[in-house]
């Protein structure tokens, strides 16, 4: 018996280094504007740690505003228990610190200006960031719709970790999402996105690196079109979408769906179309272009081609045919 060694069982466990960790358990995100805060709550709700960074505590503060908006109107709307909300918020963190991303596995930037041009700068000194502040194996995603992810990821030290991946801003709960890979995007980086996306339960549409990808080259004349329509007096608005809603099955009609994604972010996406392109059905129209001179944005600025109240809803007001 006193050859006999009692050991305890705890030695036998795994010690806190050696658990397994989950493959994505911290997404960050920079930039928490309407993308930012639909991504935010979707990876959260699917129990993965959010880390968002802003640019001051006022930002941080509004962003956080919004989310419990959104999800206060999907316990309103879907069921959501209160303290399912709780569990979502609480997985999320905002903050000014970058060196706060340290630990993600993958990054989003979510982030634009009011120019292509500018937008490339802008994002291109996000993706350093991001680099400088993470390990080589992070991966780094846009959700940019013109620009393309390989002169974003030219900046990088490791090029093969930038994957473009774009959730559709008039539907971000669709359950497709548009993925492409840029020129030097490792297999390795495509094969955990896959995973990621399988996680948040959606399905990868692959695409070309192209831009505008599928969703805005197509949605984006179709919104001009209209505008010529109304110009001319075809019809008035809400006949143009009932006849896209109920005629042809759309969810939204043209002027609805552009309410719904931002007159001012349709603008930016046609005139990056036409500027790399130089196809007229991508000149954005003299009727856009008013609504947004005159801050007419959307349901965002309570005012577009309709009418909103401050949650949103549509207000019964007379249509017109043009500014």
């Amino acid at each position: 018996m006193s050859d006999i060694k009692i050991e305890k069982i705890c030695s036998y466990a795994l010690s806190k280094d050696a658990k397994p960790k989950s493959l994505f358990s911290k997404i960050g995100v920079i930039g928490c504007g309407t993308v930012g805060q639909s991504i935010v709550r979707l990876v959260s709700a699917r129990g993965i740690e959010v880390v968002f960074i802003e640019r001051t505590e006022e930002r941080i503060q509004n962003a956080f505003s919004k989310l419990e908006e959104s999800l206060e109107s999907m316990i309103n709307r879907w069921g959501m228990t209160s303290s399912e909300k709780r569990a979502i918020l609480s997985r999320i963190e905002g903050t000014t610190d970058c060196s706060k991303l340290k630990g993600c596995e993958l990054v989003f930037e979510s982030v634009r200006s009011k120019s292509k041009k500018a937008d490339v700068k802008l994002v291109e000194e996000v993706f350093t960031r991001i680099e400088e502040n993470t390990t080589p194996d992070t991966i780094i995603a846009t959700n940019a719709t013109i620009l393309g992810v390989t002169e974003l990821a030219s900046v990088l030290k490791h090029p093969e970790r930038a994957v473009s991946i774009h959730f559709l801003v008039s539907q971000p709960d669709a359950p497709v999402v548009e993925v492409s890979k840029g020129v030097e995007t490792s297999e390795e980086v495509t094969n955990k996105v896959k995973k990621f996306i399988k996680l948040l339960g959606k399905r990868i549409v692959p695409i070309a690196e192209s831009p505008g990808g599928i969703s805005a080259r197509l949605i984006s004349p179709l919104i001009n079109d209209a505008c010529q329509m109304l110009l001319e007096g075809v019809a008035t608005m809400d006949e143009i979408d009932d006849m896209m809603t109920k005629g042809l099955g759309m969810r939204l009609g043209p002027f609805a769906i552009a309410d719904k994604i931002g007159l001012d972010k349709i603008l930016l996406w046609l005139d990056g179309l036409y500027f790399e392109f130089g196809d007229q059905k991508y000149k954005a129209h003299s009727v856009l272009k008013n609504h947004v001179r005159a801050k007419h944005l959307g349901r965002k600025s309570g005012k577009g081609f309709y009418e909103y109240d401050s949650e949103g809803k549509r207000l019964n007001t007379p249509t017109y045919h043009h500014l």
